[in-house]
């Protein structure tokens, strides 16, 4: 958790200078500009122009082109224009480089304590927790009860992470604790949606609360599954197992070979082709000696091929 902060602050740290930069870069700004204003290029253009059309006035009174009288107006009208351009052009002096420092200060902790926010609401600071619970159990020895009892006080401390029930729920189930197992199955679906595998987990978790016996309720859940997903080989291996117990061993032999085609477990793949030999061993041979469902199973090996 140390490291997650150090990198925050580090990050930031570098939010927090682009922010500045331009602030530290505004005095070389300032006296560049200070330079240019004390400069008086505008005024030294301005009686530079008043020099050239003064000198044009004296060559039109040179040549009899205009009088005394005239040119004395019209010298007293330049220099007025003169006056009128350079009055009002001496250099105001600049604001200091910091006179807006507080706005700066105000943006950049606006910027920390909105990061922090953010990242507090919309990060994984209770992944990061989970993740580091489960490392200090696995160095203190890793036993079942361990983990549970630690996620179980994670749960208390942020009900609405899914991954904390993702976590509980196999803890329960591979402890046989079924009814625990299916509110942390339930919960999490709440938190996620009504996905096909985590819909037919829970049809699969209530069959075995219910003595591996199907009712309305696994039975609903099981054609919510097939009807988004039907090759679901969870809710098939459970519609197999409901099969078998019926003695609907055909039923069951045909949902175990989509279970198994759909399977990437090589255990439960295993499992289930057991199962699928008890199943013919169940039905008997034929009269002349064939399998009862052969015909059946190479016609659904041949459906289910891509």
């Amino acid at each position: 958790m140390m490291a997650l902060w150090v990198g925050l602050a580090l990050l930031l740290g570098v939010a927090i200078m682009f922010l500045l930069l331009p602030l530290w870069r505004s005095r070389g700004l300032r006296a560049a500009q200070s330079a240019l204003e004390t400069r008086g290029d505008e005024v030294q253009d301005n009686v530079t122009v008043f020099r050239d059309r003064l000198a044009d006035l004296e060559k039109e009174l040179s040549r009899g082109e205009i009088d005394q009288a005239r040119f004395d107006t019209r010298r007293l009208e330049l220099e007025r224009d003169l006056l009128a351009d350079t009055e009002g052009q001496t250099p105001q002096g600049l604001k200091s480089t910091y006179s807006g420092w507080w706005l700066t200060a105000i943006v950049v902790v606006a910027v920390g304590v909105g990061s922090l926010y953010a990242y507090h609401r919309e990060g994984s600071t209770g992944d990061l927790e989970l993740y580091q619970a489960r490392q200090q159990i696995k160095q203190e020895g890793g036993e079942p009860q361990q983990f549970i009892a630690r996620f179980e006080q994670e749960a208390g401390r942020q009900p609405d992470n899914p991954n904390v029930w993702a976590s509980l729920y196999p803890l329960y189930r591979d402890s046989q604790q079924y009814t625990k197992a299916d509110h942390a199955l339930t919960r999490l679906i709440d938190l996620k949606g009504r996905a096909p595998s985590l819909v037919s987990e829970l049809a699969q978790i209530r069959f075995v609360e219910n003595d591996r016996q199907m009712n309305d309720d696994i039975r609903a859940l099981a054609d919510e599954v097939l009807a988004e997903d039907p090759r679901q080989p969870t809710v098939h291996g459970l519609l197999g197992f409901a099969d078998f117990t019926d003695g609907d061993y055909q039923g069951a032999i045909d949902h175990w070979r989509i279970a198994i085609a759909g399977s990437d477990d090589e255990g439960s793949q295993t499992a289930l082709r057991q199962a699928m030999a008890a199943a013919r061993a169940r039905m008997g041979p034929t009269a002349d000696g064939a399998p009862v469902e052969q015909d059946s199973e190479a016609r659904n090996e041949q459906g289910s091929r891509p």
